[in-house]
């Protein structure tokens, strides 16, 4: 659409709106005054307000307002005086006529609203509605005004104290000011720098510092937005002012860091164009550094970080789907494939195609993912090609998140790299919730320049990535995470069938579980699973299964011992031949229920 069809749309449904509303009479809803004065009584509301800001939310000039709350007071409708805290400052409040009208003005707005609705349909009604919404965000979005200010004046002091709230909430262990290196006020004054506001009705909602590194690069700080706005594109605004600033100062280059925790920053920065580099400062609470070129030269170095190109994403299972979701969330370019091919409109609606097959990921991807169950599958996917694994993995990089045996790990890395491709592994810890949180724990392992590239990767799916050594280090370290993992939720649920055979209240013993010393994010979930006779799968019961067998066989190689978990393999292969293997693991109970009947027998 052109600008001037635009602008004709817009005119056109102002004067829709305008008359349907009635906003032109001159006795709105029928009561004795226009629509203008209404609005005032309506923004005073029940607890009154400021007129300084009563004029700054409406974008009234000073003579205008007063003459309105005038002709409000003549009415006896409103009452303008002192503030209690500050006799300089006034105050407007409505009197018991002004409340009593303003319920009547809402009942009339809403019987209004009503003849609106009334001639159409159930599903028009939701679309009007939300059209109405996305109107009244764009809105907003169209009202935020972006300009340079002093980095030491009030506004700019509480976009900054707002940005350090911020990150307080959104990182692991909170965040503190004092541990940051920071940026003095004069690097954002002219000509070291600039300090951007973005305010909306005079109320700072966002912020940018650009401080000039060297006589080639720039720096980017402090670029935060008031939560209340986020998804309205202010932080795309913000960062392209702050590039435009950068320009200006004489730099070709712009370079910023983030924390892991701040996700969407980080899809905005890939989205902008943004390449990962190598860490350029010593900020504590940094895990990624970006690059931009802003001349359209190459960086230099080549801005090497970041996995280069699209990712591909092998198997949407019950935990791949939900990994896909946020990566694809993250502006990552993905590219999925899965064995049982299923349509999923988040994943198309992030902008993830969906491969027509294995080797078609691979033609169009620098690094792929392979999230399937087990070395069969592996085998399957990787092997059972046309020229086989060495075809598809040259010059790319296999990031394997399954939870495959360590000898068979090290031995696909070996032919991987044979090949002239590059292995990774990262195995994580966590079911289908943390999953869909992003909260599951990498444990990495490859060669450190191949680990180097792919933790940014991880980043979206994963709480915390812990580099662990070489292949196979990070499935072995998996192994001994899911010994703790499969006795302590296989102990669960006995305990809850000895409490149900002693006729105990399966709730009293969750809440004693979840009040103690005992409780864990995982235990708290299961036991929710288990009182609620929710088994669902988050893990299921086969795939416990094969990773006690995984377990057990690493022991055995390594010539040790592992007797917990050989009576957990018993335990989980008697549940699956049972039919439970679809089952959550905390299912289990039923196996022990069933083998309590056994010997009562």
């Amino acid at each position: 659409m052109s600008l001037e069809s635009r602008i004709q749309t817009i005119r056109a449904f102002n004067r829709d709106v305008t008359e349907r509303l009635g906003v032109l009479e001159d006795r709105y809803l029928a009561r004795d005054r226009p629509l203008s004065l209404d609005r005032l009584l309506w923004e005073i509301g029940t607890d009154g307000i400021e007129v300084r800001e009563l004029r700054s939310r409406l974008g009234l000039d000073s003579g205008y307002t007063s003459r309105q709350l005038r002709a409000l007071e003549q009415e006896g409708l409103v009452v303008v005086s002192p503030s209690e805290h500050d006799s300089r400052v006034r105050r407007a409040t409505l009197t018991p006529s002004g409340l009593a009208e303003l319920a009547v003005l809402d009942q009339l707005s809403d019987e209004l609203v009503g003849t609106i609705l009334a001639p159409l349909t159930e599903r028009q009604r939701d679309e009007l509605a939300a059209a109405t919404e996305t109107v009244r965000r764009l809105f907003t979005a169209s009202t935020v005004a972006i300009a340079a200010a002093d980095p030491a004046s009030e506004p700019a002091r509480r976009a900054v104290d707002a940005y350090h709230r911020t990150l307080d909430d959104r990182f692991d262990g909170g965040f503190r000011p004092d541990r940051a290196v920071p940026a003095a006020d004069d690097a954002l004054r002219p000509p070291s720098g600039l300090f951007l506001l973005a305010t909306l009705k005079d109320r700072p909602v966002g912020c940018v510092g650009v401080t000039k590194a060297d006589d080639t690069s720039a720096e980017i700080r402090r670029l935060w937005v008031s939560s209340e706005l986020r998804g309205l594109g202010i932080g795309r605004r913000l960062l392209a002012a702050a590039e435009d600033a950068a320009t200006s100062l004489g730099a070709g280059v712009v370079r910023l860091d983030t924390n892991r925790s701040l996700t969407e920053a980080i899809a905005l920065y890939r989205a902008a164009g943004y390449d990962e580099a190598a860490p350029f400062n010593d900020q504590p609470y940094a895990h990624h550094w970006f690059a931009k070129s802003l001349t359209g030269e190459s960086l230099p170095g080549g801005g090497a970080g970041a996995p280069p190109g699209r990712v591909g994403f092998l198997g949407l299972g019950i935990m791949g789907l939900p990994m896909a979701r946020r990566l694809a969330r993250s502006g990552v370019g993905l590219t999925v494939w899965s064995r049982t091919p299923k349509p999923d409109d988040e994943l198309r609606a992030a902008g993830a195609r969906t491969a027509a097959n294995v080797p078609e990921v691979f033609a169009q991807c620098d690094t792929v993912i392979v999230m399937l169950r087990n070395a069969d599958a592996v085998d399957q996917v990787l092997r059972d090609v046309p020229g086989g694994i060495a075809r598809l993995v040259a010059g790319r990089t296999i990031v394997n998140m399954g939870t495959l045996s360590p000898e068979y790990s090290k031995a696909l890395a070996d032919e991987v790299e044979k090949a002239g491709g590059h292995y990774v592994e990262a195995p994580v810890s966590g079911s289908r919730r943390p999953a869909e949180d992003g909260k599951l724990v990498a444990m990495v392992a490859g060669r450190p320049d191949d680990v180097r590239r792919t933790v940014a990767l991880l980043d979206p799916m994963c709480a915390q990535v812990t580099v662990c050594g070489p292949v196979p280090s990070g499935i072995t370290m998996k192994l001994a995470v899911n010994v703790f993992l499969i006795a302590l939720v296989t102990g669960l649920a006995e305990a809850f069938h000895f409490a149900d055979r002693h006729g105990l209240d399966r709730q009293l013993l969750r809440g004693i579980l979840d009040a103690g010393q005992m409780s864990s994010p995982i235990s708290r979930v299961k036991t929710a699973k288990l009182v609620g006779d929710d088994l669902t799968a988050q893990a299921a019961i086969a795939d416990v299964r094969m990773n006690a067998e995984l377990i057990v066989d690493a022991a055995a190689a390594a010539g040790t011992g592992v007797p917990l978990s050989e009576l957990c393999r018993a335990l989980y292969a008697d549940a699956v031949s049972r039919g439970d293997g679809a089952l959550d693991m905390v299912g289990v109970i039923r196996t022990i229920a069933a083998g309590q009947q056994h010997r009562r027998r």
